[in-house]
């Protein structure tokens, strides 16, 4: 029989997932695993818990949002054999799962884990820390997570940018450049990320076609500072529009990434606090692990 490691972080996925629980063990039985469950204590747990058990199991299954995700995949990066990743989403963004299909109700999500094969995805390493859809810096980063609910559902990707035109006023361009594969940039940046999803702070991006999570490659986004205060409107119109052919956007694929900055600069990962970093470099692990999708 298989072996399948269950692991939920009660913070984020007890409300969703406690009423289809024991609908979801019972797919995981009779798809023929053995499952064993490990519910979460403390920050950092999943990674702990998958580095010291998870090689013995052919799955590991994490229920949370999109960090329990990202603890699941780094603690599996060092296997030599490493066991496939199923995702039960059931954070407040879920940028990764919308990004990919991945269902939002747990048991169809364990549906999907159970009848579906898992597919080679890129992980990228921001400075050797592994992440599984996004590091970022800047302006928009915490707009994206702070920006309310009920906002987000009525404007959509325009309430973001609400959001992030009441704190432009107190906010000062980080300096910096960047080289990648085939371009480099310089100047002052507003905000810029490092991705590989259609998706993020809860936002569609327009060219999500271009994107996928198995090319080797990752998606480069940067918002310049005019040089005229006068042309912020014309800046904001050109993130409202996703408008990649603005000299306001950067937009770019690499495999690499080099950044260096004037000063120490504070990024998010997967949203969670990166700490300041003011050079390093970020690169793709191409099929680097296995995922349900």
């Amino acid at each position: 029989m298989k072996k399948l490691l269950f692991i939920i972080n009660p913070v984020t996925a007890k409300a969703a997932l406690t009423p289809a629980l024991i609908d979801i063990l019972d797919v995981f039985g009779r798809a023929g695993y053995e499952v064993t469950t490990h519910v979460t204590q403390h920050k950092n747990d999943t990674q702990e818990t998958v580095r010291a058990v998870g090689e013995g199991y052919d799955a590991i299954v994490c229920a949370g949002g999109d960090g329990t995700l990202n603890e699941t995949v780094s603690g599996v990066i060092g296997f030599e054999k490493k066991p496939k990743i199923g995702y039960i989403p059931s954070g407040t963004t879920n940028d990764f799962a919308i990004s990919w299909g991945i269902p939002r109700k747990p048991l169809a999500a364990a549906e999907k884990i159970a009848s579906g094969e898992a597919v080679p995805i890129d992980v990228n390493v921001f400075c050797g820390r592994p992440y599984i859809y996004v590091a970022a810096f800047g302006a928009f980063t915490e707009a994206s997570y702070a920006t309310p609910q009920p906002m987000k559902q009525s404007l959509g990707w325009s309430a973001y940018i609400f959001e992030g035109i009441k704190s432009l006023p107190s906010i000062r361009p980080i300096r910096m450049k960047l080289t990648y594969d085939g371009g480099s940039a310089e100047g002052g940046f507003l905000y810029g990320m490092i991705s590989n999803t259609r998706r993020v702070g809860g936002f569609d991006l327009r060219m999500k076609e271009d994107i996928s999570p198995s090319d080797g490659l990752m998606e480069v986004i940067l918002i310049r500072q005019p040089d005229n205060p006068a042309d912020n409107g014309k800046m904001l119109g050109a993130v409202l529009m996703q408008d990649t052919s603005s000299e306001y956007i950067v937009f770019a694929h690499t495999k690499h990434l080099r950044f260096e900055a004037d000063e120490p600069v504070s990024w998010t990962v997967d949203g969670e606090n990166g700490g300041a970093v003011q050079s390093g470099e970020i690169a793709v692990m191409e099929h680097a692990v296995e995922l349900f999708l």
